[in-house]
């Protein structure tokens, strides 16, 4: 009899209240909206970052390109033509700009007019070799 005692007094302890759950979840929905758009707006810095980054890393590129060749390459695709001297990126592809889209490549550059001009625009910073 005194085993069926404690097994009731266990069962009746054992859980959290409605009030304990509520509680729990309040608190959980007032970290995420707080931590939630600090964490948005790093994204879209984040994105920049690594446009600037790859800009770079193509400008260099294209010189390295134009000390095997004396010219320009008249697309980016030609840093990996390995006829003319490519690849000239480490990972023998012509990166995405964060976005998803091609870099603009211009030859002779608009800004730059003695040598070239790399852009990705349309975003709400614009990614660029000139500024």
């Amino acid at each position: 009899m005194e085993n069926t005692k404690n097994k009731k007094n266990l069962s009746r302890r054992s859980g959290f209240t409605l009030i304990e759950v509520i509680l729990v979840v309040v608190i959980i929905g007032i970290l995420a909206g707080i931590a939630i758009p600090n964490i948005s707006g790093k994204s879209d810095k984040a994105k920049v970052s690594q446009g600037k980054a790859n800009v770079t890393t193509l400008d260099s590129a294209i010189d390295s390109y134009y000390l095997e060749n004396s010219e320009y390459p008249s697309s980016l695709d030609e840093l990996l033509d390995e006829a003319k001297g490519g690849p000239y990126l480490s990972k023998k592809k012509i990166p995405k700009d964060p976005w998803g889209n091609d870099y603009v490549f211009v030859v002779p550059g608009t800004h730059n007019t003695h040598r070239f001009d790399i852009s990705a625009s349309g975003h709400e910073e614009d990614v660029n070799n000139w500024d």
